[in-house]
């Protein structure tokens, strides 16, 4: 299905005024959004949304070594390089271009085996292994994710009445740790079918759902904030956009495991929530204190929530029209007002440029590249589902 997108209109120009020495070959796109009823048609909005996507991920890969397999991010190998390896998969399951999948490959030849004193650094690696099976079914992806989720069980315990833990020193229990386990179990329930009793797959998505939303962490206001304090509250913490983004997720998958609506449900209210607060006055969305806050893990926030608002729109996509609408707009403004030369893009989606890094490109890439998988028909779902 296509998505009922504006169509748009690319004219090759130069260099940005005063940017010193562009390389050669740099493309830059200015776009202009036009009705689809007044031009008809989706081909020439999917054809500018496949060609933003290679140049995006063209500029990914400069950051990555294809020798060692080792990606270059603000905080090192700790978590970043998973949402990298996410944008190459996107790619590859639109492209099936080989030379995407080479830096899957190579990747999770130095990764794999890869254990963090952080448990959400696991999780993020779990996740992009699930994507990479689904596309590749390679089923060494999918051993390495199910070693990976074994491994986050351990940091379930009865404090607070359940849920995981960050990390292993155990002081602290927070909203995103819990949401990648959330977002694992039901996508592995849907792959590897485990028995639905205790234990399984299955149970492990529900009963940590079950906890995450009795625990107070998503506030009144639809929000989530970032964890627990010492008596199990809420801790007032901010609002990441990503806290908001993997338990959008997370809920699209408890609804296709159950196909109960109330997921759905809540998981429009969370996103409702986010693209009403977090966003500028021109409905861009924005970090909690950008640009001042917006640096190391922040940088790359913004991705993993329109992930997220992705996954969420292509499961009921009629229903919910302008979840496509604010898509396109935040990638309008990512290519227009925060694209610098040679297609680095930096964290401020509205503008100005700034120097781009692995994390802002990852970032603007799973937004450009989910676009384009829209226009594809969506992720590639496991065999079977």
């Amino acid at each position: 299905m296509l998505p009922k997108a504006a169509l748009v209109r690319a004219t090759e120009l130069p260099s940005p005024a005063g940017s010193r020495n562009p390389r050669r070959g740099c493309k830059l796109f200015v776009v202009t959004a036009h009705s689809p009823r007044l031009l008809g048609g989706t081909d020439a909005a999917a054809r500018v949304a496949d060609e933003r996507d290679r140049l995006a991920v063209k500029k990914l890969r400069r950051f990555f070594n294809s020798w060692s397999g080792r990606w270059k991010t603000p905080t090192g190998e700790a978590w970043q390089p998973a949402l990298a390896i996410e944008a190459m998969v996107n790619t590859y399951d639109r492209t099936r271009d080989v030379k995407y999948l080479s830096v899957v490959e190579r990747s999770f030849a130095r990764y794999r085996g890869r254990r963090s004193h952080f448990f959400d650094d696991d999780g993020w690696y779990l996740n992009a292994w699930l994507r990479a099976y689904d596309v590749t079914g390679d089923p060494k992806y999918l051993d390495e994710a199910e070693a990976l989720f074994a491994g986050m069980t351990e940091a379930w315990d009865d404090m607070c009445g359940g849920g995981l833990w960050w990390n292993k020193d155990r002081g602290y229990k927070n909203a995103i740790t819990n949401e990648l386990f959330l977002l694992a179990a039901a996508r592995l329930h849907r792959r590897v079918r485990t028995p639905t009793g205790e234990g399984g797959y299955h149970d492990w998505a529900l009963r940590t759902w079950n906890w995450f939303d009795a625990s107070g962490m998503i506030n009144a206001s639809h929000q989530v904030n970032d964890g627990l304090d010492g008596s199990c509250a809420n801790n007032g913490g901010v609002t990441w956009t990503y806290n908001q983004g993997v338990i959008l997720g997370g809920l699209v998958e408890l609804w296709r495991i159950t196909r109960d609506d109330t997921y759905l449900v809540r998981a429009r209210q969370i996103a409702d929530a986010a693209i009403d607060t977090l966003v500028d006055a021109e409905s861009i969305l924005t970090e909690p204190g950008e640009p001042e806050t917006c640096s190391g893990d922040a940088l790359i926030f913004k991705g993993i929530f329109v992930q997220g608002i992705t996954r969420l729109y292509l499961a009921d996509p009629e229903n919910r029209p302008d979840y496509w609408t604010f898509l396109t707009a935040n990638a309008d403004s990512v290519w227009n007002a925060s694209r610098g030369r040679c297609n680095g893009i930096g964290s401020a989606w509205a503008g100005p440029s700034g120097k781009p890094n692995a994390a802002t490109q990852a970032s603007a890439c799973l937004l450009l590249g989910g676009i384009a998988l829209l226009y594809a028909g969506g992720e590639t779902e496991p065999a079977g589902n």
